[in-house]
């Protein structure tokens, strides 16, 4: 196995989102895998959050056997996405772990995105922060992703999620 799908993207009513400051929640047509997409935009609403986002707590992951028990911290989280605009943005987080209080999370900095564009960015799975207890890895129902701002008060339409997945890092040997 060479690569694991964390999350379906295809279907917006799986996904809620993380405050009022993210609106917009939909469906949209096609990604970057070719089958859809949720989109939704960053507001600046009354929770004064600086990031947009959504979460689901509903997933299935056990990285104690099988697949995913073969993902080591050199392998990749892999987000693929589009953003409008790059002006006010920071960087895109996600999280996985045993709720919003207990996980795990990977940051991708701004730096490597492109502006209007679909891509795929990655972060190697050891270059992880911890929040709370982190995840347990036997059970990890909850996963967010959040495109972090430079400010609460910074607004941006079409921001676009179609897949986060994990792929092994296979070294070259020469």
């Amino acid at each position: 196995m060479q690569f694991y799908d964390l999350a379906d993207f295809r279907d917006y009513t799986k996904w809620t989102v993380l405050s009022n400051d993210t609106v917009n929640l939909a469906q949209y047509a096609y990604g970057l895998s070719g089958a859809g997409a949720i989109e939704f935009d960053k507001y600046n609403g009354t929770n004064d959050k600086t990031y947009a986002g959504v979460y689901r707590s509903d997933l299935a992951h056990d990285f104690t056997g099988g697949v995913l028990s073969q993902f080591c911290s050199e392998d990749r989280l892999v987000v693929s996405f589009y953003v409008g605009a790059l002006t006010d943005i920071a960087s895109l987080t996600v999280e996985l772990g045993t709720s919003a209080s207990h996980l795990h999370y990977w940051t991708i900095a701004d730096t490597g995105m492109t502006a209007s564009t679909w891509q795929s960015l990655s972060v190697k799975l050891g270059a992880r922060g911890i929040t709370g207890n982190g995840m347990t890895p036997g059970s990890v129902p909850y996963m967010a992703v959040k495109v972090n701002f430079d400010a609460q008060d910074k607004a941006l339409e079409d921001i676009r999620i179609d897949r986060v997945y994990l792929v092994k890092n296979t070294p070259t040997v020469s």
